[in-house]
């Protein structure tokens, strides 16, 4: 049986000791995805049953608004005890989730020390470095012995998210370096920390943004990045368990803009996103995109009177159509990638879109020819010469097959330039990459490779649109 189905067993029972036994026994990620399949009415029940100490750990794998969800339905004593459990990031992710009032009621069940550090987190963007970090971390001078360092962790292990990494800070509390538990360990007592430190000080200022962190732990292999200060002063780390989050959130960000997706992403998972909140961040891209459309349609219309006479040349628009758009697409998803992982900036524009469009011309040139040889096998021995001569208005074939070539070539060229071209120059001037990709483009080269296709029909055969 799922963990999932024996939690709702039990809560429908309203067996609280079967539930709380079966949370003892489950990691507490397993109970939280349990707690997340379940309805309003079962989770309320759910967090009425447990004990604090079960609720503590299950909060700690929870979205905020799933924890926020979970704390609302407790008396305000167990709020209190709840939110005092949790670390102080997320602390301030379930305030930053309830609403205006319920946000003072929060705060105000807070010690005195875990208010001042819930309200120095608010101060911060949520999609900041700050407002990411935790302020849980242990700190030693460079002046003192392993044992003094030591006898000073012993105080504060509690209260520190990690020990992985100790940071060495002075007087004014800036980063001078950091010790691992293992250089405490190994190292005699009467060493001072600053034979056995290192003097590495790369840390993130509090108001970038949240990605420039987990690339800078992705590129530097960082268990924990410092944040800090304008004035350098250590104010707190973000973890390697942060930056995955982080991580999966930015990912989750670029995929739903490359899919025309706006607006902001609700974390309580798609079943339980309201349609009004999926209609809203799908409805403007997709009305602009049809709007964009039209102008596919208004070329067909102009160029109506060729499909008439050379009908065949209408068998070929959506291959044309939909190469261009499938190599726009790659070429932008290859180079939003590259900028992702910084293997290139956007002042290496040129750089960029001359080598994407030689790999077009070569890929739209394979294309093309083997398009257009297909083009005249099939053609000469599947249609009859009289429905050729229907279809074609009596033009020579070689020449029709080489303007589908000709187009295709040109087509697959011009996406990819564009597909290489329009993530760069968004970046350039400040905006997400993201926002310009699959749909955007793929819209523009359809009408673009309409373009292209008709104004070599026409010039090639001799015709005109009109």
């Amino acid at each position: 049986m799922k963990h999932s189905e024996a939690i709702e067993q039990a809560i429908a029972a309203g067996d609280e000791t079967r539930l709380q036994a079966l949370c003892d026994e489950l990691h507490p990620a397993d109970a939280a995805a349990a707690f997340t399949s379940l309805d309003e009415e079962e989770q309320l029940r759910f967090a009425q049953y447990l004990n604090n100490e079960a609720l503590s750990l299950i909060t700690g794998f929870l979205p905020a608004p799933e924890t926020a969800d979970l704390i609302a339905g407790l008396s305000k004593e167990d709020q209190a005890v709840i939110l005092e459990s949790l670390p102080d990031d997320v602390v301030a992710d379930v305030i930053q989730e309830a609403d205006k009032n319920q946000q003072q009621a929060y705060v105000g069940l807070l010690s005195k020390e875990k208010k001042h550090v819930a309200e120095t987190l608010l101060e911060y963007p949520e999609d900041s470095a700050g407002g990411r970090m935790t302020t849980a971390f242990a700190t030693l001078r460079e002046d003192m012995t392993i044992r003094q360092a030591i006898e000073a962790l012993e105080v504060t292990k509690e209260d520190a998210e990690t020990l992985a990494r100790i940071y060495v800070v002075d007087e004014e509390n800036r980063i001078l370096g950091k010790v691992r538990l293992r250089d405490l360990t190994f190292n005699s007592r009467s060493t001072a920390i600053r034979e056995v430190m290192d003097h590495e000080k790369l840390a993130i200022r509090a108001q970038d943004d949240q990605e420039e962190a987990m690339k800078m732990m992705v590129k530097y292999d960082m268990i924990a990045l410092p944040v800090i200060d304008n004035d350098n002063r250590l104010l707190g780390i973000i973890t390697h368990d942060d930056a995955l989050e982080i991580q999966e959130e930015e990912s989750t960000e670029d995929l739903e803009k490359a899919a025309a997706i706006s607006g902001e992403r609700d974390e309580e998972g798609y079943l339980k996103s309201p349609v009004l909140s999926h209609f809203r961040r799908r409805a403007l891209w997709i009305f602009f995109l049809a709007i964009v459309a039209i102008l596919s349609g208004l070329v067909i219309f102009h160029y109506e009177s060729l499909l008439e006479r050379v009908f065949i040349l209408a068998v070929y628009m959506p291959m044309i159509v939909a190469t261009g758009g499938n190599t726009g697409s790659q070429a932008a998803t290859m180079v939003i990638r590259a900028m992702s992982l910084g293997e290139f900036t956007p002042s290496e524009f040129l750089r960029v879109v001359w080598k994407e469009l030689r790999i077009g011309l070569a890929l739209g040139a394979l294309l093309g020819a083997l398009i257009a040889v297909g083009s005249w096998i099939l053609i000469t021995t599947f249609i009859s010469n009289e429905n050729l001569v229907a279809m074609t208005d009596n033009h020579d074939l070689s020449q029709l097959v080489a303007v589908v070539g000709i187009a295709l070539t040109l087509q697959v060229t011009a996406s990819t330039f564009i597909g290489a071209a329009l993530p760069m120059l968004a970046r350039a001037i400040r905006l997400d990459p993201a926002v310009v990709a699959s749909p955007a483009i793929t819209t523009i080269v359809d009408v673009l490779g309409l373009l292209i296709y008709f104004s070599i029909a026409t010039s090639m055969l001799g015709l005109t649109s009109g």
